[in-house]
């Protein structure tokens, strides 16, 4: 590890800093959030000089560097850019999942290097976390009413698509290939090949396509899965392909997913083939649909744990 750390910077050491906007003031909610932001993370980095021993030492200028790199033009390979990067990284995820596109990143980087130069910062941490508390909850509320109106919008637009159906529960789907014989029921275990993807701005957040394992499809009961699913699903015969319009309400309403993908009150499009089912077991006693993972039998836990195994694989082989 030393050794690459020194090779790294004496690379580092001969390539010119980056530098991005600087401010004497801040202007706005946004500008401060995003000073806060940088200077919790600056803190986080300097941390990083406590761990190394001997000549080893970060060259700060090339760590901004490496940060404005990633922000400005996305990954590079390059080795000397490589802490820069992650925390590029960090800070795009965190902007992505939280939906926080109006933060000014040259802010966030120039909070970031003046905790680890000592300069004296324009608000102090302590300011900075209190602000970023209110920002976070303001922002949230913003955000949950905007994704509202914006989705409703949507999927009432989708109404209007050519062989557009909506059920009384507001859910809008249109055949695209028809099946045959029974329909699953709420306790059935289906089958099947999807595509899911935010509906305001098309971004796929989940396939089977994705997953090798997954060509044939995957198996999951309806009564542990997103209300829209469970309705959708049970329209459905074998062999059908059908594009479902998620309201956020028979989604995943305001909290959104896990992991940040699905944003709060998002609506969603899916692309499914019902491949087959076959009958489960009832959900559990006071259960809801959309619980996950709750009320599976042992070999219905066996086979999702290699499902996201598989998936995880894939996705460290990228």
């Amino acid at each position: 590890m030393k050794r690459v750390l020194l090779g790294i910077f004496v690379v580092a050491s001969l390539v010119s800093c980056n530098k991005g906007k600087s401010v004497d003031k801040l202007e706005n909610d946004d500008q401060k959030a995003s000073y806060a932001f940088g200077t919790g993370l600056g803190e986080q980095i300097k941390g990083l000089g406590g761990r190394l021993v001997e000549t080893d030492s970060i060259n700060y200028d090339q760590l901004e560097k490496g940060i404005r790199d990633y922000l400005k033009a996305g990954k590079e390979s390059r080795e000397s850019y490589a802490i820069g990067q992650q925390v590029g990284q960090q800070i795009e995820t965190v902007i992505n999942q939280q939906q926080l596109d109006q933060m000014d990143k040259d802010i966030i980087v120039q909070g970031i290097m003046d905790v680890v130069r000592h300069k004296k910062l324009l608000i102090t941490q302590e300011a900075g976390m209190g602000i970023l508390d209110t920002y976070a909850k303001n922002h949230q509320q913003n955000l949950v009413k905007k994704n509202a109106d914006e989705s409703k919008k949507l999927v009432e637009e989708k109404k209007k698509t050519s062989g557009a159906k909506a059920t009384s529960t507001g859910l809008v789907y249109v055949v695209e290939k028809e099946g045959t014989g029974a329909k699953p029921n709420i306790n059935s275990v289906v089958k099947v090949k999807y595509t899911g993807k935010i509906l305001a701005t098309g971004k796929v957040f989940d396939s089977t396509d994705k997953n090798p394992e997954a060509k044939g499809g995957v198996e999951f009961p309806l009564n542990q899965v997103i209300p829209g699913w469970s309705e959708g699903l049970q329209l459905m015969s074998k062999g059908a392909k059908y594009k479902f319009y998620i309201p956020a309400n028979l989604g995943y309403g305001e909290n959104g997913a896990p992991g940040g993908q699905i944003g709060p009150n998002q609506a969603l499009e899916f692309e499914v083939e019902l491949v087959d089912f076959k009958e489960g077991q009832p959900a559990p006693q006071g259960g809801q649909p959309g619980q996950q993972g709750q009320g599976l039998t042992e070999e219905q836990m066996k086979e999702l744990q290699k499902q996201f195994e598989a998936q995880a694989q894939q996705q460290q082989g990228k």
